[in-house]
């Protein structure tokens, strides 16, 4: 039995396809699940037609200026929490006294760039959640004192272009947990 090769046509579509997903990730028209969605639809597509199809609805760039997120979350007793659509910068820090971080990147807007994103997170008494959607790599650092560490990821390939994400933790009695969904 032989299998036809794929046609280097399709691949170059699949590539291109892929080029304008990653631009519309990073200008902020889809989130991190959308891309990773699309991505894994582009891939495993078997026509030009089918790749054509899940760009054809892309959302239109925004004209005008964007003023981008915040780069530094701060909270003292009480938790701070991100989810929905919201802008990740490339490089974000969390301070927190008394109090819960809980960021969910699977609909944030990362900042276009070809760097990891680096998530910082400084906590006295308080736990810290990331999410992250399936298909992103991530690593994770920093240093706890009386908490437990927990990196639960799906079991897939990563995405071709999803941002690597590097989760740093330094905390004093709480747990962080990092987790694909």
């Amino acid at each position: 039995m032989t299998v036809d090769p794929v046609p280097e046509d399709l691949d170059d579509r699949r590539r291109a396809a892929q080029q304008q997903l990653e631009r519309a990730v990073g200008e902020g028209r889809l989130t991190l699940d959308e891309f990773t969605d699309r991505a894994g639809t582009v891939w495993a597509a078997g026509s030009g037609a089918e790749i054509e199809r899940t760009l054809s609805d892309l959302p239109v760039p925004v004209v005008g200026g964007t003023q981008p997120g915040r780069s530094t979350l701060i909270g003292v007793i009480g938790d701070v929490t991100r989810r929905g659509r919201w802008t990740l910068r490339r490089r974000t820090t969390a301070v927190l006294l008394i109090g819960d971080v809980d960021l969910d990147l699977r609909t944030a807007v990362v900042e276009q760039g070809d760097e990891p994103v680096v998530i910082d997170t400084w906590t006295v008494i308080g736990d810290v959640t990331v999410t992250v959607p399936d298909g992103v790599e991530v690593e994770t650092g920093g240093f706890t004192l009386l908490g437990d560490r927990k990196l639960d990821l799906a079991p897939v390939p990563r995405v071709p272009g999803t941002p690597l994400v590097r989760v740093r933790v330094w905390s004093l009695i709480g747990d962080v947990s990092v987790r694909s969904a």
